[in-house]
C-alpha cells in the first residue's frame, strides 16, 4: 500500500512539475504558430470562403483550373498575418477544439471607404498593356484594386477589400499548436 501511495505521489507532483506533456492541454496563445481549418461565412450563411475542400465544392468556390489549394490554414497568432479578429478568436482554443465566432467589420476588413476609390487616367492602364474592364483586378504599387468604373478619360480602381463593411462569421477547428514566443 504505501508504494502505490508513493508512486501516486511521484505522478502528482510530476504532472504539477509540467514533466509530463499533455498536447491536449496546450491553448493557443499570442506568438503560437497554428494550424486550422475555418470555413468563412457572410451573415446570410453563404460560404465565402474555406480551407476544406469539399465544403468548397459544395459552396461553388472550387475550380479545378485554380492553382488554389485547400489546405489547414498556418500562421503566428497576432503577429499581423490575419485580421484582428480571426487572431483574438482563437486565442484560448485547443487542439481539436471547434469553435464559432462572428466579426464586424472593425475586426474583420473595416468599413467601406469611399476615399479608396481612386479615379486614374485610362491611358496608364492601357499603357501598361491593362485592358480596362469592369470587375478586373488590377496589381499596382498601391497593392490590389478591382475596376469599378470606367469613361473615356478615367478608370476608377476601388482599393476596398472585397470583404470590407461585412459582418464575417468563421467556423474555426484548432489541427495544431506550436508554441511559439510571447510578445
Amino acid at each position: 500500500m504505501k508504494k502505490i501511495g508513493l508512486i501516486l505521489i511521484i505522478l502528482i507532483i510530476a504532472f504539477s512539475s509540467g514533466c509530463a506533456d499533455n498536447s491536449q492541454s496546450k491553448v493557443v496563445e499570442k506568438g503560437d504558430n497554428i494550424t486550422v481549418n475555418y470555413v468563412g461565412k457572410y451573415d446570410n450563411g453563404t460560404v465565402f470562403d474555406t480551407s476544406l475542400l469539399d465544403v468548397a465544392k459544395e459552396a461553388g468556390l472550387y475550380d479545378a483550373n485554380s492553382t488554389r489549394t485547400y489546405e489547414p490554414l498556418a500562421f503566428v497568432v497576432g503577429a499581423g498575418q490575419m485580421i484582428s479578429g480571426f487572431d483574438n478568436g482563437v486565442l484560448n482554443m485547443t487542439i481539436g477544439e471547434e469553435k464559432t465566432f462572428k466579426l464586424s467589420p472593425e475586426e474583420a476588413y473595416g468599413e467601406y471607404s469611399q476615399e479608396y476609390l481612386v479615379p486614374v487616367p485610362r491611358s496608364d492602364l492601357e499603357n501598361a498593356s491593362i485592358v480596362p474592364e469592369i470587375g478586373k483586378q488590377v496589381g499596382t504599387l498601391m497593392g490590389v484594386a478591382t475596376i469599378v468604373n470606367i469613361t473615356d478619360t478615367n478608370v476608377t480602381l476601388d482599393f476596398n477589400s472585397p470583404l470590407a463593411g461585412k459582418n464575417l462569421t468563421f467556423d474555426v477547428t484548432v489541427i495544431s499548436i506550436e508554441k511559439g514566443s510571447k510578445e
